[in-house]
């Protein structure tokens, strides 16, 4: 059988459960769809799909729970970043538009090229999601506790 350029049989061995945190689930769709659009087998295609979203499915729940503590400091930051995303849907919304793709796909419906376009929008979407997600939300003070910032779309705990 012929494997796809990065596929690797470690992403379906990856353990995913309700007790992986948001973060960890958000690094892996991303290396989920990474591979996906590369895949030219439909064996792999359909695992990869599968799995996209079943990860997608254990994140969706976490986005309205509080930020874990062990979570916060690689989410502070000492001055927050000058690129903001210009795209701001509102992260339970953008998680069903990666879920919507990933099972358009899954169903086997579009035509190539069109699969090919749903592939990249899958990927753009699910990076943004991804980075969203992990985007620092605190600003350090002089103060032990962090500032919240008020970005639209990220939930501030």
């Amino acid at each position: 059988m012929t494997t796809s350029p990065g596929f690797s049989h470690a992403l379906f061995t990856t353990p995913l459960d309700h007790t992986t945190n948001f973060t960890e689930l958000a690094d892996n769709c991303e290396r989920f769809v990474e591979v996906l659009i590369e895949c030219d087998d439909p064996v792999h295609k359909l695992a990869l799909c599968g799995r996209l979203s079943a990860c997608l499915a254990l994140l969706q729940p976490t986005l309205m729970d509080p930020v874990p503590d062990h979570l916060k400091e690689s989410l502070t930051v000492d001055e927050l970043p000058l690129d903001v995303p210009v795209f701001e849907p509102e992260s339970d919304g953008l998680g069903r538009y990666c879920q919507l793709v990933t099972q358009l796909l899954l169903s086997r419906t579009l035509s190539a090229r069109d699969e090919r376009i749903a592939g990249d929008l899958l990927q753009d979407l699910v990076g943004f999601y991804s980075g969203t997600l992990k985007a620092p939300r605190w600003l350090r003070t002089n103060a032990l506790t962090p500032t919240l910032s008020h970005r639209k779309g990220v939930q501030n705990n």
